[in-house]
């Protein structure tokens, strides 16, 4: 209204300010006062609707942890040797079988470790005065690694450049040992354990002295077995050999031939062919590796080495020019044949590039000698690389310590559930002390809770009491009095489990009942808890292909990402690429259709049992033979499946091409856990119907949607209101204004009345 409004009523004393604040006030309370006290309402229920739904949400937190199967798929893992004495250390995630491991450990694998001579400083110069610049060569793992050195490097620069050169596969410092006189030691290790990492070494005789000058003097006789490597062969040329059933050795052969980790002896005597050396060859590595002869275009020959037949495509050859010596101890020593070295050289024409270990019986410079682990798990022998191994299964992963016995007992870890079983109990009780306030009402006084006429809530509490308490049939075991197990169906309730109701209508928990029902048969307690089998099952199924053509899949990408682990199915197992491609040739009488359908067959077997190749743990692959028509002609289709039901995620990645080619498409499957029919798993799923948010209003639950409706109509009554206040203060502010017209008017009217009167007692003051 108009701020004049405190002048309403000074003539009249009736058209007051006052008197229209009161009327107004009047119209509020019955128009605008009622959507007032409805919001208030309202907004009472929201807040009490919050605070029940944080406690459902609580004690739902229990409900679906003890309703999930996962529970019960923890695992403690107990050792028999414990501390600083144990050999071996284990691990187990959930849902590994529960099963007793035996490990017995022979040896840990180690890094190659050398360290030089004392040395006075790092920033000394490598070389000494006078001495010439030189190289040697780090050869690990089939790579060699030229070292070149020149008069300016330092021992901290030689460090630097070993490092850079090797890719950090070998790792060198220049490190302080506080020796008097001589503080510092240059090292050198494999950056990672395993045979396979061994470091060797190899120089001229320029080299060599710039080895010798760190202590490192190479043993190129009576090496050990242990230290005995191999050359690595290089570059062929042609020999002067023509005919090879002919021409004879001229002098006795005696070489070790290594194809991977295996070691072979080859010998021959002067006065045998070279065919006859060629076939000791296979022979003696029983066809795991050949010597080659090619014939060049001046009809001699070129000979190399290769993998033979039976042997592992990606394997490689390298080869030592002696044969190992009884030292009389039952050790064999190697030392070069010259012989041998000559006719290999000379007469063959094969390059060798010979490396060393260093001579050190006495343990001085080489102080770890590169090595696999090797280990009993369960009396089945076992090699690794590493110590830390985590193929076993999935899931188990064991760290080798060092040599020795010990026993690992993988056992259900039940230890969460009573913690959780506590907690399921304190949320129950705040719930229930929250429902019974907010619920409440007194007949005496009239009063009642904010939600106690709200339905949605009403029949909460006594919903949870019947499930919880709801006796369920559950399937068991029972044992006779000989042992023998028999299926049985199982009477149960939480009662049985320590979960009890008092007086006030408060839970109660006994921990000890529950901890010992639960080790007679968790798998009971799991049946009658959660109710689930598992994990969804995995089934991806690829579409029926006729593969009718050879694939190369170099520079192709086709891979399985299975739980943690990704397979490249691009190559083989051995890491070389790999090729689908049948070999069968065409039987005599038999049409192109039907070559045709039986190379498809055999490029769908070969490409089954590359897949299987991978042993992938807890992924069945398997080959469905269809049917299928193509331009009206009936052929043989073969489609890939791929099963699990372990719970792992499922991804299947490659090039369009090569997927199509298969009848496969990029895929990926996250297993969920199958909703169960246990106590806490229906439980769960009733207080989600009350607790559930979602997109969609058919899916939410019922509390949130009451909480939304009442957001809503505060919406709605906040406008009405609104209006109503509009329309009022409109009204009076018209009344205002008539009321200021009014007052003008009988203000008018008293002025004139006033006039008069002074008029009349004017005249008669006149008269006398």
């Amino acid at each position: 209204m108009s701020g004049e409004l405190g002048s309403l009523g000074i003539q009249s004393n009736v058209l007051t300010n006052e008197l229209l604040e009161k009327l107004k006030a009047v119209d509020e309370s019955s128009r605008v006062t009622p959507y007032t006290t409805k919001i208030e309402e309202n907004t009472s229920k929201q807040t009490a609707l919050t605070e029940l739904l944080t406690k459902l949400s609580s004690f739902q937190t229990a409900v679906s942890s003890l309703g999930d199967a996962t529970a019960f798929q923890k695992r403690k893992v107990t050792a028999s040797v414990t501390g600083d004495s144990a050999a071996a250390t284990l691990t187990a995630t959930s849902g590994v079988s529960v099963q007793n491991l035996s490990v017995t450990v022979q040896q840990i694998a180690q890094k190659d470790v050398f360290q030089s001579k004392g040395l006075v400083s790092d920033t000394d110069r490598v070389l000494a005065d006078n001495q010439n610049s030189g190289s040697f060569t780090i050869t690990q793992n089939g790579t060699n690694y030229v070292i070149s050195v020149t008069s300016s490097m330092t021992y901290a620069d030689l460090a630097e450049r070993i490092n850079s050169v090797t890719n950090g596969n070998v790792v060198a410092k220049v490190v302080s040992t506080g020796e008097t006189g001589t503080p510092y030691r240059f090292t050198l290790s494999s950056n990672e354990t395993g045979a396979d990492n061994a470091i060797s070494f190899s120089a001229d005789s320029d080299g060599e002295a710039i080895l010798a000058n760190l202590g490192w003097n190479l043993k190129k006789s009576d090496i050990a077995e242990s230290d005995l490597k191999g050359y690595s062969i290089g570059s062929t040329g042609s020999s002067s050999i023509a005919n090879l059933s002919t021409e004879t050795l001229a002098t006795d052969v005696k070489f070790t031939l290594f194809v991977g980790t295996e070691k072979f002896e080859i010998t021959a005597s002067a006065g045998q062919s070279y065919q006859d050396l060629i076939d000791a060859v296979a022979a003696q590595t029983n066809n795991k590796a050949e010597l080659k002869a090619t014939a060049d275009s001046n009809g001699n020959y070129i000979f190399s080495f290769a993998t033979g037949t039976n042997a592992s495509s990606s394997a490689k050859i390298t080869l030592f020019d002696g044969v190992g010596v009884d030292d009389g101890s039952g050790n064999k020593l190697y030392s070069s044949d010259s012989n041998t070295t000559d006719f290999l050289q000379n007469t063959l024409k094969i390059s060798i590039t010979k490396n060393y270990t260093l001579d050190d019986d006495n343990g001085e410079y080489h102080l770890k000698k590169a090595q696999n682990a090797e280990f009993t798990l369960d009396g089945v022998k076992m090699y690794r690389s590493s110590n830390s191994i985590t193929d076993l299964g999935v899931g188990i992963t064991l760290n080798l310590l060092k040599a020795g016995e010990i026993n690992f007992d993988i056992q259900q870890d039940t230890s969460s559930l009573t913690s959780t079983m506590e907690e399921l109990v304190e949320a129950y009780n705040e719930l229930v002390n929250y429902l019974s306030e907010a619920t409440s009402y007194n007949s005496d006084t009239g009063s009642s809770g904010v939600l106690a006429n709200v339905s949605e809530v009403k029949n909460i509490r006594s919903t949870i009491m019947s499930m919880l308490f709801d006796s369920k049939t559950v399937e068991g075991t029972s044992t006779d009095e000989d042992g023998n197990s028999t299926k049985t169906n199982v009477f149960l309730s939480l009662l049985d489990y320590g979960l009890s109701l008092n007086e006030s209508g408060f839970l109660t928990f006994d921990s000890s009942t529950f901890e010992e029902k639960i080790a007679e048969d968790v798998e009971l307690a799991e049946s009658f808890f959660a109710g689930t089998s598992g994990f969804e099952e995995l089934n991806v199924t690829g579409q029926a292909k006729v593969i009718s053509s050879d694939i190369d899949f170099t520079n192709k990408e086709f891979k399985i990402t299975f739980g943690d682990n990704t397979y490249d199915l691009s190559k083989t197992v051995d890491g070389a690429v790999f090729k689908l491609e049948s070999t069968l040739t065409q039987n005599q009488g038999e049409t192109n259709d039907e070559f045709a359908a039986r190379q498809a067959k055999d490029r769908a077997q070969k490409l089954l049992d590359h897949l299987n190749s991978f042993h992938i743990e807890g992924l069945k692959i398997t080959m469905q033979e269809l049917t299928i028509t193509e331009n009206g002609v009936s052929k043989t289709a073969y489609a890939i499946k791929f099963k699990s039901d372990d719970g792992s995620d499922f991804e299947l990645t490659g090039d369009d091409d090569v997927l199509t080619a298969l009848g496969l498409e990029a895929t990926q499957v996250s297993p969920q856990i199958e909703e169960g029919t246990g106590i806490f798993a229906a439980l769960k799923s009733t207080l989600q119907s009350y607790t559930k948010s979602s997109y969609s209003d058919t899916d939410k639950g019922t509390l949130v949607l009451y909480s939304e409706l009442l957001t809503t109509k505060n919406k709605s009554l906040q406008e009405e209101k609104e209006a109503a206040q509009s329309k009022i203060d409109a009204y009076y502010e018209m009344m205002y204004n008539k009321w200021v017209q009014y007052e003008q008017i009988i203000s008018n009217i008293m002025s004139q009345g006033d006039a008069i009167s002074s008029m009349i007692e004017y005249s008669k003051s006149d008269d006398d």
